[in-house]
């Protein structure tokens, strides 16, 4: 049987709800399961109404792939509200806590600037913090980085910051100049803030000489054409506002009870926008865009963008570590482990999941609303949604819609295929020529770049450790060894090609070889080459692979 190469491991009481799709991306049969998702929400009474994207990734022109909606913008005593509509994609909803991504990138466009540093105590952009922190006489000052990936050590503050929206910078100033509390060292650990956040605005308040409304939207607001974003009520389509519930402690729709809009105050940088799905969508694929392969201008990436790519980035990546409880014990009385990785990076939060890989999100909670945006990073695929209730399940529906997405469409975020650099290619050539025919027989030297270009022999691309760490006759017995036991002969090597291996990195490629009958072991051969920009093979491994 001649050797094979496996395929490429890179290869209700609500409103009826209205759903559109981009039938040829996303399967209406896995939008119509989707919109079941969030429908079942609100007939359950999870929430008082809901509405819903999902977010065109690295290779789609199309900003939303589907969308839906389910419940009202407005219930009393269970019922829809005289004059209330259903929710819609037009709907605008409190998107809380994800402004804090607003807010971060506003933080590192002025970074960028050169207008302030993270490390800066935050006291040097706000004077009234200066003594505000309780720290020890060998503790670091609290820093603006501190504030953004919420190492300060502050006292998380979800219940008692989301009433705080309106508070004034005078009687901020007073709180800061009573002093707050901490729970670690700054720079130790992970504790959510909002407070940290507010202070945050403060900072861009001083740094600008304006105010942290102003400046987000000036900075990403308008030059992203989010219209209808916005941190005051009177700047959009009240027409088209959801009304904010509490939830009581009843269980049918009686439970929903309208609360009144705060007015935005220094709070409002931890928590103040109202948004609609197809504005936090651009703002997704802006942010995602970052990330995307290849040279060209990648979708959702603006001609002239407000924050830079490599800032972008920054913003997703793993700033501090957030412990997470182990998953339950087994029967021999030990934890498995986690069901992820989970950190804070900059005003967005960085998990890695064994099914989905790395995403990025951030939730929102506020009193009367629910939010959450959440896009994988390899595809830039994404999913919103935006619901009028406190607390309501955003979270666990949204993930709940991405892994479906996974389940029924998994090419649709199939990360994009790796490239080897050229000059990988070029050494790979040369040992695979070497693994067919063994010759040369040794040596240690590179050669010059035009030899290079010409010839593909081991003399010029195995570096100078290769030698060292095994003999080229050690090489070859191994090689044989591996053949002789998967059964194959010489002739499987003639099947090796730097462009049919699996590429592991830019650096690194890997060969599978498959047995010559049913439960051999399968030949794989892993080729690295070494750091230095002409590429030289560092290691060449020949190894045998359990069937199966």
């Amino acid at each position: 049987m001649p050797a094979t190469f496996p395929a490429s491991a890179s290869a209700s009481a609500a409103a009826t709800p209205s759903v559109a799709s981009a039938a040829d991306i996303v399967p209406e049969h896995v939008s119509a399961e989707i919109a079941a998702l969030f429908d079942e929400a609100v007939a359950r009474h999870r929430t008082a109404g809901v509405t819903w994207a999902l977010i065109g990734g690295h290779g789609h022109s199309r900003a939303v792939l589907a969308h839906g909606a389910a419940g009202h913008r407005e219930l009393a005593e269970g019922h829809p509200a005289p004059g209330s509509a259903p929710m819609d994609r037009g709907t605008i909803s409190r998107i809380a806590s994800m402004t804090k991504s607003f807010t971060a990138a506003t933080v590192l466009a002025l970074r960028d600037e050169g207008r302030l540093r993270l490390d800066d105590p935050v006291a040097q952009y706000v004077p009234e913090a200066d003594g505000a922190f309780e720290t020890g006489p060998d503790d670091p000052e609290v820093t603006v980085g501190h504030l953004l990936t919420m190492s300060a050590g502050l006292v998380t503050d979800n219940p008692w910051g989301d009433r705080q929206e309106a508070l004034t910078r005078e009687e901020f100033a007073e709180i800061l100049r009573a002093g707050l509390g901490h729970v670690h060292r700054p720079g130790t650990g992970f504790e959510y803030s909002n407070t940290g956040y507010a202070l945050l605005g403060r900072v861009i308040d001083e740094v600008t000489g304006s105010d942290y409304t102003t400046e987000i939207r000036r900075r990403f607001l308008d030059p992203l054409g989010l219209a209808k974003t916005a941190f005051e009520a009177a700047s959009i389509d009240t027409g088209r506002l959801a009304t904010g519930h509490r939830v009581g402690d009843r269980s049918d729709a009686t439970r929903f009870e309208p609360v009144p809009l705060d007015s935005p105050g220094v709070y409002g940088a931890m928590a103040g926008l109202f948004s609609t799905v197809d504005d936090v969508a651009t703002w997704v694929r802006f942010l995602a865009a970052a990330d995307a392969p290849g040279e060209a201008t990648p979708a959702g990436e603006p001609a002239a963008p407000p924050l830079s790519p490599a800032s972008r980035r920054e913003m997703q990546q793993l700033q501090r570590h957030q412990p997470l409880a182990p998953l339950p014990a087994g029967e021999d009385g030990r934890s498995p482990g986690f069901d992820r990785v989970r950190g804070y990076g900059l005003g967005l939060v960085v998990e890695q999941f064994p099914d989905l890989g790395e995403v990025i999100s951030h939730s929102g909670g506020y009193p009367g609303y629910g939010s959450f945006m959440v896009w994988h990073r390899a595809s830039g695929v994404g999913v919103v949604a935006l619901a009028n209730s406190k607390y309501a399940p955003a979270t666990p529906l949204s993930m709940q819609a991405l892994r479906l997405l996974q389940r029924e469409v998994p090419e649709l975020l199939a990360p994009p295929r790796k490239t080897a650099s050229r000059q990988t290619l070029r050494a790979a050539a040369a040992a695979v020529d070497w693994l067919r025919t063994g010759d040369p027989a040794a040596a240690d030297t590179a050669g010059t770049a035009e030899t290079a270009e010409t010839e593909h022999t081991a003399d010029i691309w195995f570096a100078g450790n290769m030698d060292l760490d095994s003999t080229r006759a050690e090489r070859r017995r191994r090689l044989e060894a591996a053949l002789a036991a998967a059964g194959l002969d010489h002739s499987a090597l003639e099947l090796l090609r730097p462009d049919n291996a699996t590429v592991l990195s830019r650096a690194q490629l890997r060969w599978t070889l498959r047995g010559a009958y049913d439960g051999a072991p399968s030949v794989r051969i892993d080729l690295l080459t070494d750091p230095r920009r002409e590429a030289l093979v560092q290691s060449l491994d020949v190894t045998t692979v359990a069937a199966g």
